[in-house]
């Protein structure tokens, strides 16, 4: 027989404890080892909620964690990453992160975290019930689906019915205005529609101006890239290059700025004038966060790539004086060259506008055309930009002081009712020219303002190949929009103010590459930040050029 000597009973304990203790932090180990997933291609897409974003993230081996900021608001949800080969999904709640690896090319390991917001303490008071904001929810998405003409143009049915149920579910907690609107925004801006809009931007504008601190910088943004408009501070002088705030690049925060702007098609350049025009601020903290502290990553003077962290201010300190454009000093107005060659300025077609200002767009063109005529006028370069359109009638009016020949204008017109005639509105008949028309050359000034009737215009002289197009792609697009007559609706409990269009115009214009895209520049001009800074007029000078050349 064999005897095994026996512990004493308080050993036997501590052992136990040990071993009891080994078991458990073992098994939270073995909790807290990330999951792996993999893929071959260095690009993946995350869904955010309800918010798709297709190839936004690049894998980085060398980053350890590579970290995913999840939009906000902060509200449970599910996030999903999709690799090329797999994907992984979480429940997340905010505040809390969670780890995972992505095995690239089966020997890179991208150690990747997804980071949940805190919610904010400054969202507190004012609350609306996930009852309440879900009964709004159903009476917008109701009105759109009655009287939204053209709310199906540039998205599937299917795909605006699976946003829209998405966005109903995501409904599932208390929210302020402010936060409920940013719901109503996505589904605004996921339309592509410019001129479904509502009164959140007002008040965005109240909201922040009257309490919390902003974004300092003035910025000016340009495809992917931003520059500060004005010295600030002492850190920072005009024109220096920002390449990130608080760990994410520029071009995520246009990316995920452009989910809340509206805009026809996949036009981008109505989104970016938007932002260089002051709104940057408030969209930062509405749709980033309430951030205190904004860590600056930037380039200097000499290249080199420097940070710098500087604190949010109030609205009101904003300041940035800068250099606007010499304009033209009315709303219609032509300024006669040398060698034969004049300058027109149509800054509207807004008929109340145009009468408020003492001005007859009719009698206009009749008089300016018929002294181009007498002045042998052979050059005319037609500038429209910051022209944010009108009067339907107007932009054929002016067209058929430009041709010889008889046009078409609108090919169809309709609600969800309807379909009109020519009988209903003459603009859908043929177009005739004006006796006495211009048959020189013409060069047409666009931007990412020039929006809804002066779009059109540009698309009908784009299609007859009237003239040539310098600038940026137009605001509107060019098959046609929704306009016209409108809804106003106010969402019972939020108290939203949203406007609905309802007429889908067809444009009788040729058939373009893009069928989600404005009026594209022949000659691509956007005035560097030097020259942003300067207010050189590099559109107007690089037509003028243009003109002389033989």
């Amino acid at each position: 027989m064999k005897f095994i000597k026996r512990l004493p009973t308080g050993k036997w304990g501590r052992i136990a404890l040990w071993v009891g203790m080994s078991l458990i932090v073992s098994l939270v180990k073995a909790q807290q080892t990330p999951r792996i997933i993999t893929a071959t291609s260095a690009t993946a897409d995350i869904k955010d909620g309800y918010v798709i974003q297709k190839g936004i993230w690049n894998l980085s081996p060398e980053v350890k964690p590579d970290i995913y900021h999840a939009l906000q608001p902060a509200m449970e949800r599910e996030i999903t990453f999709y690799t090329d080969k797999d994907s992984i999904s979480f429940r997340a709640k905010p505040g809390q992160y969670y780890d995972f690896i992505v095995l690239l090319n089966g020997k890179d390991s991208c150690y990747t975290r997804i980071a949940m917001p805190a919610e904010s303490a400054a969202i507190t008071s004012d609350l609306i019930s996930a009852e309440r904001l879900a009964m709004d929810f159903v009476v917008f998405r109701k009105s759109l689906e009655n009287e939204h003409a053209g709310l199906y143009r540039y998205q599937s049915k299917k795909d605006v019915n699976r946003l829209l149920d998405d966005c109903l579910l995501s409904i599932n907690r208390s929210m302020t205005r402010l936060e409920f609107g940013k719901i109503i925004m996505q589904v605004i801006s996921f339309i592509q529609d410019g001129h479904t809009t509502g009164n959140i931007s007002s008040l965005l504008l109240k909201n922040y101006q009257a309490q919390g601190k902003l974004f300092p910088l003035y910025l000016y943004f340009t495809a992917d890239r931003a520059f500060i408009r004005c010295n600030y501070a002492g850190i920072f002088s005009a024109g220096t290059e920002i390449l990130a705030i608080n760990n994410r690049s520029i071009s995520l925060i246009t990316q995920q700025m452009f989910k809340y702007l509206p805009s026809d098609g996949s036009i981008t350049t109505k989104k970016i004038n938007t932002l260089n025009n002051g709104a940057f601020a408030f969209l930062y903290r509405w749709v980033m966060g309430n951030d205190s502290l904004f860590a600056i990553k930037y380039k200097d003077g000499q290249g080199r790539i420097k940070t710098e962290t500087i604190a949010a201010i109030p609205a009101n300190q904003i300041d940035c004086e800068t250099k606007n454009l010499p304009t033209a000093p009315r709303d219609l107005y032509v300024q006669y060259l040398p060698k034969n060659a004049a300058i027109l300025t149509v800054k509207t077609f807004d008929e109340g506008r145009l009468q408020r200002a003492g001005l007859n767009f009719k009698e206009f063109l009749q008089t300016i055309f018929a002294e181009l005529n007498a002045k042998k006028i052979s050059r005319l370069v037609i500038d429209l930009r910051g022209n944010g359109g009108g009067f339907n009638a107007y932009s054929p009016l002016l067209y058929s002081y430009l041709t010889d020949k008889p046009f078409r204008y609108f090919a169809s017109e309709k609600s969800t009712s309807k379909v009109f005639t020519v009988n209903d509105n003459y603009l859908l008949g043929l177009q005739q020219p004006q006796a006495i028309n211009f048959k020189g050359t013409v060069l047409f000034l666009i931007d990412g303002l020039t929006f809804s009737t002066a779009a059109d215009f540009c698309a009908i002289a784009k299609s007859n190949r009237r003239g040539r197009f310098i600038g940026e792609e137009t605001a509107g697009g060019y098959y046609g929009n929704t306009s016209g007559q409108t809804v106003r609706i106010e969402l019972p409990h939020s108290k939203l103010i949203m406007t609905i269009p309802r007429f889908n115009y067809g444009l009788a214009v040729r058939k373009s590459r893009y069928a989600d895209r404005g009026v594209l520049p022949d000659y691509k001009v956007v005035p560097s930040i030097q020259e942003v800074i300067t207010a050189q007029d590099v559109c107007l000078r690089y037509a003028l050029r243009l003109m002389d050349k033989p």
